[in-house]
Formats: structure tokens, sequence, C-alpha cells
């Protein structure tokens, strides 16, 4: 199967295929004769972040197919959990799944090395990593035994920050006893641990009401996440501390060996589709974080950050925890990490793309 990060003239690479369509240049490819239809499972809701993202790739796929591909989305874990879903694209039951890759740790570590705490600095080493083609074939070169590929990836809004109910965390020490929802990533969770917390994994869609009935004190999820699953209502979540201390994104996965069989043209117009879908979406992502911002800030959420030295506590008891638990692991070689910061490159401005 083609990686569509690496096949630079058929059609180009991701980078470069996002530089012939911003120039309004589209890679040519044969004209599509029979009519298909894919299944795509998004878990989370159509107000996410990355619904828009989903939601533009398949829009595109059909318009530049002339209506020969139709992308049925299926969007707020209508199919399943992000593990279900991407056991079902696994064994060939659904075409594509989309979710945090941190639900696919059950299934393979590939993506687990992307989740160490404060491994990227800014959005532009985020985007810079998980662009780059050497890491992508590096990482699909593991799914393979599991019969995936990293088809796309669209992100969620930003790093982790915590959202706690009742308590507002105003120093290290005041993340020790409590319980934290968490995905099924043993790096969010030794995070977790390493605060003195308890991570405590629950599904998505369970999520608010976990949350609610008292059986977690918060979560750690990006800004967006927050706003599209209305944390900000009902008093759900009442203060939200700026951390950014993990990162992740959202990941369409395909069927490898299904994919393969799809004649190129096919392939091609998916590629092609997915690639603007993707630099449509990074322009985005900033504008709709800020109003997800605004819209908490004016439902009475407080968002706001640590003093310097607090912060650099969590940092550093985190970093010292969790990495020398996790480095050398399957799927989170040390050269895995170098390759990582490599293509990550400067810091920038240090930003993550929006404005709080």
């Amino acid at each position: 199967m083609r990686n569509i990060t690496n096949s630079i003239t058929r059609p180009a690479g991701l980078l470069a295929l996002s530089t012939l369509l911003m120039a309004g240049i589209a890679p040519a490819h044969a004209e599509i004769t029979e009519d298909y239809t894919f299944r795509l499972a998004n878990v989370l809701s159509p107000s996410d972040v990355t619904a828009f993202g989903i939601d533009k790739f398949a829009e595109l796929a059909e318009e530049k197919s002339d209506g020969k591909i139709t992308i049925e989305v299926f969007h707020g874990g209508q199919l399943g959990s992000g593990v279900e879903t991407f056991e079902a694209v696994k064994n060939g039951h659904i075409d594509f799944a989309a979710d945090s890759f941190a639900n696919l740790a059950s299934i393979t570590p590939a993506f687990e090395v992307f989740h160490f705490p404060f491994l990227f600095e800014s959005r532009d080493q985020l985007l810079n990593a998980m662009g780059s083609d050497a890491v992508q074939a590096e990482v699909n070169a593991e799914l393979e035994p599991v019969n995936l590929e990293w088809f796309a990836t669209f992100e969620i809004g930003g790093p982790r920050e915590v959202g706690t109910s009742k308590k507002k965390i105003e120093t290290a020490d005041d993340l020790a006893g409590m319980k934290f929802r968490a995905s099924r990533s043993p790096l969010e969770i030794a995070s977790h641990e390493s605060w003195g917390a308890a991570g405590v994994t629950v599904d998505w869609p369970e999520t608010p009401e976990a949350v609610r009935l008292g059986m977690v004190d918060g979560l750690t999820v990006p800004y967006a996440s927050f706003y599209s699953a209305k944390f900000h209502e009902g008093n759900l979540i009442n203060y939200i501390l700026d951390l950014n201390f993990q990162n992740y994104a959202s990941v369409l996965v395909v069927n490898r060996e299904k994919y393969e069989a799809l004649p190129d043209e096919v392939r091609d117009v998916l590629e092609e589709a997915a690639a603007e879908a993707q630099t449509w979406h990074v322009d985005f992502v900033s504008d709709y974080i800020t109003k997800n911002i605004e819209a908490m800030k004016a439902e009475g959420v407080e968002i706001y950050a640590l003093p310097g030295d607090e912060y650099a506590k969590v940092r550093d008891m985190t970093v010292e925890s969790v990495w020398p638990q996790f480095v050398g692991k399957e799927g989170m070689s040390q050269e895995k990490i170098d390759l990582i910061k490599q293509e990550a490159g400067p810091v920038g401005d240090g930003g993550w793309g929006y404005t709080r």
C-alpha cells in the first residue's frame, strides 16, 4: 500500500501535495467509472473541532470524484467507542475510523510516543512532527502488523489542559489526591499518577456523566474538547488550568489491505481530498478554539495559568516520573523520540495557535 505522505510522485507527499493545492494546482488523476461508498466513524461529536475537518474531507472527496465517491460520516460515537471503531477498521468492518490516538493504545503503541508529557513546546513543533514524512513512515511501519494505515491527522484543539468541577488547582501540590478521567493511554494515566492523582479510564461518550456523578473530579483534554462536549454548561467544569502538558490528535486510520485493493484513481482522489482538508483545518482550528475559550469564559468558567515556579514543579515532576517509565518500551524507543524532536524543529513563537 502507498503511504500517503511518502508517495512523492503519485500523488505528491502530504507537504508537497498541500503546496500544490494551495497554489491552485490539482494533481491529475484518471476518471472514476464506478460508484464507491465508504463509512467513516468519528467518536467525537458533530460540533467537535475534528468533525469540521472530517466533514471537509468527505465533501472534497465527493466533489473531486464528480459524485462517484460518497463518504458516510457517523459522528458522536454512533458506531461505537474509539477502541471499538478502531478495532472494526482493523478487522475490515468499517472503512475509516477517527479518534484520539490515545485510544489506539490498546491496539498498538505506535502513536504513544507523541503522548510523552511536555514533549512539544508549541503548535509549530507538533504540526512539524505529525506532518513529517519520516515520522509517518516510522509509525506506519509499526501499524502494518495490525493492518492499519495512518491516513490523515486532524488537530483535536491544542494540548491537554486540566479541568476541574469544584477545586481550583493553584499549586503543584493541589493535584494530589484528585481523580481525573483518563483515556486508555498509559502515558496519560502515568502523568496523573506523577501528580499524586489517579487516572480513571472512562470512554469519551460516558465522560460528562462521570463528571456529573462525581466519579471523577475533572478531566485533562484540550479546550475544544471541553467546549464540544459542553462541560462549560451546568457547572460540570468551572476551572480550566492552562497547563499544556500533553499533546494528542485525532488520527484517521484505514484498513491497509482493503485500501490497497482500491483502484489507483480512487486512492488518488481520497488522498488529494485528505491533504486539502488537513491544510484547510489548520487555518480553521485557531479561530475556532479562540471562540470556544471566549464562550466558556462567558459561561463563567475560569481559565488561568499557574505561577512560573509552580508550573515548573508540575513539569519537572511529570517528566522525571513518566519519561523513565516508558522510554525504550515498544513504539517508544529513544531513536524514535530523537527523530520526532529533530523533525519538530524550533519552538517558534511558543504559542498554540489560539488566544486565551
